[in-house]
């Protein structure tokens, strides 16, 4: 039985693997279970966008938190927020790839908040998988907020902290697959549930 990876990149062809090498090098050690996929791009996406995988996906496992930290310690968890923020200026703002995205209405969704092609997605419990979808165009300092308060919900989440106790009572929004959308409100410095499938206000 093949051991799942730790830490995994998958992307579409059209992202070299060039793109992820600062990142590589910064996390890489011996004990960790990284693994890099490519697969086909299809070119222009339809559906739920914010839903469908985006061209570059870095991975976080369970394991990870419940596994490998506990013995690499806090080195790596800092490691690998360096990693992260060499992925900012090459998948974000304008010299980041275009996706096009077409509704079911055959038109593309205006004033799209969220990129496209990268996102970060982990493993919870019970199957459930947490996506944090990243703005557009953010400044260094608002990533490093991102980053700061996406990793440190997953490190109080698997380690059943307090300040995670919220998780434990999210409602897996509709049509989702079991992929709870999490977004980081730049305004209140805070992480939000994002519903794939907007309510309409009632008339």
């Amino acid at each position: 039985m093949t051991t799942p990876p730790q830490i995994a990149i998958f992307h579409t062809d059209s992202i070299p693997e060039e793109v992820f090498s600062d990142f590589v090098r910064t996390i890489s050690t011996e004990r960790l279970r990284l693994d890099i996929e490519s697969r086909e791009d299809r070119g222009i996406y339809a559906g739920l966008e914010w839903l469908i995988p985006t061209a570059v996906i870095i991975y976080i496992g369970k394991s990870y938190f419940d596994g490998f930290l506990k013995e690499m310690g806090k080195d790596h968890y800092n490691l690998l927020k360096t990693g992260f923020k060499a992925l900012r200026e090459k998948l974000l703002g304008p010299a980041a790839p275009q996706i096009a995205v077409v509704s079911s209405a055959g038109k593309a969704t205006p004033n799209q908040p969220y990129s496209l092609i990268y996102s970060i997605m982990a493993e919870g419990n019970g199957g459930l998988r947490f996506k944090l979808l990243l703005q557009r165009e953010v400044s260094e300092p608002e990533y490093d907020g991102i980053l700061n308060a996406f990793l440190g919900f997953l490190e109080a989440y698997h380690s059943h902290a307090p300040e995670a106790e919220f998780a434990a009572n999210l409602e897996v929004p509709r049509a989702s697959g079991g992929v709870v959308l999490l977004a980081f409100n730049l305004e209140t410095k805070a992480l939000e549930v994002i519903d794939p499938i907007p309510r309409r206000p009632k008339t």
